[in-house]
């Protein structure tokens, strides 16, 4: 038992009680410095303060300090009824030590100030009227003073990635506070006190920017007013704490300018010359020694003044946009919808009729013929029977479609010149107003299928905001605190979190010249404080700002090789590919062939390869995708347009393989060891209106190879190739493309050319 006992008692380190000592020692010393801050000339209020906003552990060296401070006293009105009030704030704290919650009250501990302060003030009171207003606000500013100290010493404690804009003013009251006291050790008028308020105000603006600033200056200036300090002083001390904060993002330089400017300039204007002297020189050696100090150690300084970075919170903009996007999902799809309902009525009313062929040649050929009636009544059915056999002709070209009428009806005709010519120029505007209204309801089906498409993507959208993202913003302050003890301050940060749980962070940092980011130790700070593991994070410089963005780990990557080799050495290929990955986790592969070889077959692989991979990087689904590029093909030209649409997308976290064709050749796939092949049946984009995707999903792992191919590749069928997959002992994805095209090549037996193209794709460890 004694060994149990003995062991469970472990001794305090060096190290612990010199960090304890160290902090009592600067307790004493700021509790003594407080209680000789003088204001309205005569008061010593802030030292009761600082004992009263003190944490527990702290006070014993904080009332040591005090108590020496007011016995002796800076000013000759006594210390000793500010003894009695250390005395009766120090009983009520311990007395009520137990009690967490109301110890650390700032409130309470703010009232207890006042009685405390104002019944000391009511019992010394020497009877002079003049002096109640003087008392009351003593009171009033102890009080206060208390309540600073307190909320400063719970900002400064804990870990946050800034302080926010109450804390910030609590911190620079509090630091007011002691400058107070620095004040009444001077050299020849030279105040320590103003040239460390000088100091502290262009470490805040420099790396709290313009809050900090701002906060400090009008913190600073309010203590040197009250303390008796000139017009001149207290108004550039706020002015020059604004406008350092404004100059922050530019060098030091910049900034001991204009805060020399503001005080050179307030000094002048109030007529306060015999101050000039004084006031320069505080400022001068203030900013020489801003400038001495150290960039590491200035950050270090600079930590307690930083901002609370803004943190997105996107809730109600995200549903508002959900919203927008459904509506505009659904009126397109009714515009989609009325457009095909209009289209078809239309189609009744406007489409040619042949029966106005026929009584059209009748009224060009057949007014004032002796035998009209005979041939269009008695004879009428032989006379139409002739008029078709004529259009026939005229349909196939024919110049002179009289030769192809009927024997019968050309011994009986006696106008047959100009039934010809009637039958020619009818058939011919028939034909053409047919092909006429067969463009346009070509045309009004596209723009259907256009706004269909477009509400199916709008629809995916509102999908992906609704449903795919998270907003983990907790995380984003973690990382934020983290990065803050690195010396790197966050002025605005966000964390989403997708459907696969994959976060992503985003952060914006304000560029400073003086700067280095090391990306390794970003990536494993917030990999370690977020229990995550982030890759290497991308940093953007954009104007003053530095946007730093961390992605999550993935399991795999991708070795790509693609060759390709043009039929009968054109210079141009009707195949297009590309791959990228598309920023939610999947490296994606995009291969068209356009139909037949050369510049026209390049045109439409180029445009479907191009098309697809756009809408795809932009975050639209594979099918609406679809659905745009097929109208946009049929749109095209009046000629026969058509390309095949081969896309493989690999999730890099979990290995799974879609593959989607439309109309492509077969993909070959190793996986394991063991090859297999995935064909389509459906058409390619071009032909028909609806059209879409066959489908397949795999499991991939490392090592697995994903080969896609152009139909000149698989002219020989795909046997050979899963062959020479299964012999693949490993090596570079390109050398593998370019062996697999050249056998495509040299294996080729017929005698028609077709352009070949090999994507190659081995799966590897991330």
């Amino acid at each position: 038992m004694k060994e149990i006992a003995s062991s469970s008692v472990k001794p305090f380190a060096k190290k612990e009680i010199g960090v304890a000592v160290f902090y009592h020692f600067i307790s004493a010393l700021l509790g003594f410095v407080c209680s000789r801050a003088v204001i309205m000339n005569s008061f010593l209020p802030f030292g009761i303060s600082f004992i009263a906003g003190a944490p527990l552990s702290l006070l014993p060296s904080a009332a040591i300090g005090a108590f020496f401070g007011y016995f002796f006293p800076a000013v000759d009105g006594g210390g000793f009824r500010y003894l009695a009030s250390l005395f009766a704030i120090l009983a009520i704290k311990l007395l009520i030590g137990s009690f967490k919650r109301l110890i650390s009250n700032p409130l309470f501990l703010s009232l207890i100030t006042l009685l405390a302060v104002f019944f000391t003030s009511a019992v010394t009171f020497d009877g002079i009227p003049t002096n109640v207003l003087h008392r009351i606000a003593e009171a009033i500013l102890s009080s206060a003073g208390a309540y600073f100290v307190c909320r400063s010493y719970k900002a400064l404690d804990k870990t946050s990635p800034g302080l926010s804009g109450e804390e910030l003013a609590c911190v620079f009251l509090t630091l007011s506070i002691i400058l107070c006291g620095l004040s009444s050790i001077s050299v020849i008028g030279i105040s320590l006190g103003n040239i460390v308020g000088i100091i502290l105000i262009l470490l805040a603006a420099k790396f709290g920017g313009v809050l900090s600033g701002s906060v400090a200056g009008i913190s600073f200036a309010f203590i040197a007013a009250i303390s008796g300090g000139t017009s001149s002083f207290f108004i550039g001390l706020a002015l020059g704490g604004m406008l350092a904060g404004v100059f922050s993002s530019y060098s030091k330089y910049a900034q001991i300018i204009v805060v020399i400017s503001c005080f050179s300039i307030t000094a002048i204007s109030f007529g306060s010359f015999s101050s000039l002297a004084s006031s320069l020189t505080e400022a001068t050696l203030a900013c020489a020694f801003f400038l001495a100090v150290p960039i590491s150690v200035g950050a270090k300084i600079g930590r307690f003044f930083t901002a609370y970075p803004k943190v997105s919170v996107p809730t109600g903009l995200k549903k508002s946009v959900i919203m927008r996007l459904l509506v505009a999902s659904n009126a397109l799809k009714d515009v989609s919808s009325t457009v095909d309902k209009v289209s078809a009525e239309l189609s009744k009313i406007n489409a040619p009729n042949f029966s106005e062929v026929i009584s059209g040649i009748e009224q060009d050929s057949c007014v004032g013929c002796k035998l009209r009636l005979h041939c269009w009544e008695s004879k009428k059915h032989e006379t139409v029977a002739a008029a078709l056999e004529m259009t026939k002709a005229v349909k196939r070209g024919m110049l002179s479609p009289e030769t192809f009428a009927t024997e019968e009806f050309k011994n009986r005709c006696i106008r047959l010149p100009e039934v010809s010519g009637a039958v020619y120029k009818r058939y011919s505007e028939y034909a053409s107003r047919t092909a006429a209204e067969n463009r346009i309801d070509e045309v009004r089906s596209v723009i259907s299928d256009q706004f269909s498409g477009i509400s199916a993507m709008l629809a995916d959208l509102a999908i992906d905001f609704e449903k795919d993202e998270i907003f983990d913003n907790s995380a984003a302050l973690k990382a934020s605190a983290a990065l803050k003890n690195i010396d790197i301050t966050v002025d605005e940060c966000s964390s989403r979190i997708d459907k696969f749980g994959r976060m992503t962070l985003e952060l914006k940092v304000k560029r400073k010249n003086e700067q280095v980011i090391n990306k390794l130790q970003l990536m494993k700070t917030v990999s370690s404080i977020c229990e995550r593991d982030f890759d290497v994070p991308s940093v953007n410089e954009i104007g003053n700002d530095i946007f730093i963005t961390f992605t999550e780990h993935a399991q795999y990557q991708v070795d790509i090789g693609v060759s390709q080799i043009n039929a009968g050495n054109s210079r141009m290929c009707g195949d297009a590919y590309s791959y990228f990955y598309d920023n939610r986790g999947s490296f994606v592969m995009v291969l068209s062939d356009g139909m037949g070889t050369g510049g026209r077959a390049a045109v439409d692989g180029a445009m479907a390869s191009g098309l697809m991979s756009r809408l795809l990087k932009a975050g639209f689904g594979y099918d609406c995708s679809l659905k745009i590029l097929n109208s946009s093909m049929l749109f095209k030209s009046t000629d026969e347009s058509l390309a095949t649409v081969d896309v493989a997308s690999l999730d890099l976290y979990t290995g799974k393989l879609k593959l989607l064709k439309a109309g492509a050749a077969p993909t070959v796939v190793k996986r394991s060891g063991r090859t297999g092949k995935a064909e389509s049946s459906s058409l390619p984009a071009g032909i028909l209106r609806n059209i879409g995707f066959d489908k397949a999903s795999l499991k991939m792992r490392e090592n697995d190879i994903i080969i896609m191919m152009s139909d000149g590749a698989a002219s020989e069928g795909t046997d050979w190739i899963r062959e020479e997959l299964e012999n693949f002992e490993g090596g570079k994805a390109q050398r593998l493309a370019e062996h697999l095209a050249e056998c495509a090549k040299r294996r080729r037996t017929d005698t028609h050319e077709d352009d070949i193209t090999i994507m190659a794709a081995i799966i590897e460890k991330a």
